[in-house]
């Protein structure tokens, strides 16, 4: 019987893939991009300015390597256990302020 073994880039690509469907089910931008390359990441944008944007990737962090997002800068969004608390960051981060 074959084994299929997932490599951590693919794993990560599944973690950005879960939050792309929440981010997009709240009507929001997603271009997720997985080249052979390099790390898979997804731009996500705000759908009412795009030029509102933010690069996000999935990442294994600590002892436990408990997988978690980061903005494109290095900064902690949320553990990818609670993808609607990482697109909820990011809504916040994009939001266009319309009282301003």
């Amino acid at each position: 019987m074959p084994v299929q073994a997932i490599t951590e880039a693919e794993e990560a690509l599944g973690h950005l893939e879960h939050l792309t469907d929440v981010l997009r089910s709240r009507g929001w931008t997603v271009e997720v991009s997985a080249h052979a390359d390099r790390w898979p990441s997804a731009l996500v944008a705000n759908p009412d300015m795009p030029a509102m944007n933010e690069s996000v990737i999935a990442v294994q962090e600590g002892p436990d390597r408990v997988w978690t997002y980061y903005y494109g800068w290095g900064e902690r969004i949320a553990p990818c256990t609670d993808a609607p608390a990482a697109a909820a960051a990011l809504v916040r981060v994009l939001a266009v302020r319309r009282d301003a």
